[in-house]
């Protein structure tokens, strides 16, 4: 488990081992058997110089000041959930001499934890390599309503990053789109800043930000996040991105000639995308092509009571409530709860499409439901439809339904 000389990073359950190898040759040195109250050990804020401290004992080997509160802010930080402390060159050297070590490699051998933690070390190492390159695969729903590939160069310590957008062409080929930015990382996130090659010169391109949890970045197989950009239209355009780790470059290359997209990475990308026009609305009618519909969208807060027939000897029903404040789907049957709702207007206004999935005592469990808006014209109305979903036998079922709306 090589390492550059300088500063290192320990993750946490590395850096509580040397804490307490720290914390035994202090008991030892000094005779004592209990360590001293936390100012005094560390030898910081109000102590007695006169009596053991850590201070004290690292300048006595040392040949510069040593700030008492350095070790003590480390600790801190792992006891606050941080996955991994960076300790400077002469901190090192320094801690390496109290506890009887040449070097952390030596300290590595002597204290294998686990597999999974001797990787997390190593990848911390490695992300403290200034040298490293990391390759990814880009997948993304893009342009012309298919999921597009890209290569993702990570270098600079995880500070510099260059995508390669690639676009199938008609003779087989691929056009190829280059953009280069940095890496920011905050607490649990990634956030990515790019500039794109335009008419020979780079300007603003795409934003992104991923969820990394506490991982030493290297050791991340993949980062899902978003993204919001603008397409080759101008139009602006915001989706759903995952970059998945490759060997080394020639992998990278060798993938991205793949036209296959794996499956696992399909149905979490496909047509996870936004597009808005690139227009400038006067008026709210000239929002999106919904807009004339609006005055329909807003008349469809009420109460609705659906009864529908599942089979022959089964029928269900299910009452709920469209609030008028947000237009959020509340359920009025008892031990039923509604979630992932969806209200949709489709055919011009015409035709309301509601969906969503159903928990508790009901024998459904998925619902898309049709039926006209005529009913909206009045204050109560009872009318037909259609449905179909999925039972909780997981059986494929279908039929029509009756529903009974009312304003209040």
């Amino acid at each position: 488990m090589n390492h550059r000389s300088g500063s290192i990073k320990l993750t946490a359950e590395y850096f509580k081992i040397v804490l307490v190898q720290v914390q035994n040759k202090f008991l030892s040195k000094h005779k004592i058997k209990k360590l001293p109250k936390t100012f005094q050990f560390y030898g910081y804020g109000s102590f007695d110089e006169s009596k053991p401290n850590l201070k004290a004992d690292f300048e006595s080997i040392g040949t510069q000041f040593i700030n008492g509160k350095y070790l003590y802010d480390k600790s801190r930080d792992i006891e606050k959930g941080k996955f991994f402390v960076k300790l400077n060159e002469y901190y090192k050297s320094i801690l390496l001499l109290y506890i009887g070590y040449e070097s952390f490699n030596d300290f590595f051998k002597e204290h294998n934890i686990s597999d999974q933690e001797n990787k997390n070390q190593r990848a911390l190492i490695q992300e403290d390599n200034q040298d490293a390159t990391y390759y990814y695969i880009n997948y993304y729903f893009g342009e012309g309503e298919i999921i597009l590939k890209g290569q993702t160069i990570i270098t600079h310590n995880w500070k510099k990053i260059q995508h390669i957008f690639l676009y199938p062409l008609d003779d087989g080929t691929y056009g190829k789109h280059y953009s280069q930015g940095t890496v920011v990382k905050q607490g649990d996130t990634i956030y990515i800043k790019t500039k794109t090659l335009s008419s020979g010169r780079y300007i603003d391109g795409a934003s992104e930000i991923y969820y990394v949890g506490h991982q030493a970045s290297p050791s991340l197989k993949y980062l899902v996040g978003t993204y919001c950009n603008f397409d080759e239209y101008s139009n602006p355009v915001a989706g759903r991105a995952i970059l998945e780790k490759c060997d080394n470059k020639e992998d990278m290359e060798e993938k991205t000639k793949d036209n296959i997209i794996p499956p696992y990475i399909a149905q979490e990308i496909r047509n996870k995308r936004i597009v808005n026009k690139n227009s400038t609305p006067k008026h709210y009618l000239e929002l999106s092509e919904k807009s004339p519909f609006s005055s329909i969208y807003g008349k469809i807060p009420g109460t609705y009571e659906l009864k529908f027939q599942l089979n022959k000897n089964l029928s269900e029903s299910l009452k709920f409530k469209i609030l008028s404040n947000n237009y959020k789907i509340i359920t009025l049957t008892d031990n039923v709860y509604i979630e992932n709702d969806r209200i949709e207007l489709i055919n011009k206004g015409s035709v309301i499409n509601l969906r969503f999935n159903l928990s508790g005592i009901i024998a459904i469990e998925r619902l898309n439901i049709y039926f006209k808006t005529y009913y909206l014209k009045h204050v109560n109305a009872t009318q037909s439809g259609v449905f179909c979903g999925i039972d909780n036998e997981n059986r494929l079922v279908n039929g029509t339904l009756t529903v009974n709306y009312s304003t209040n």
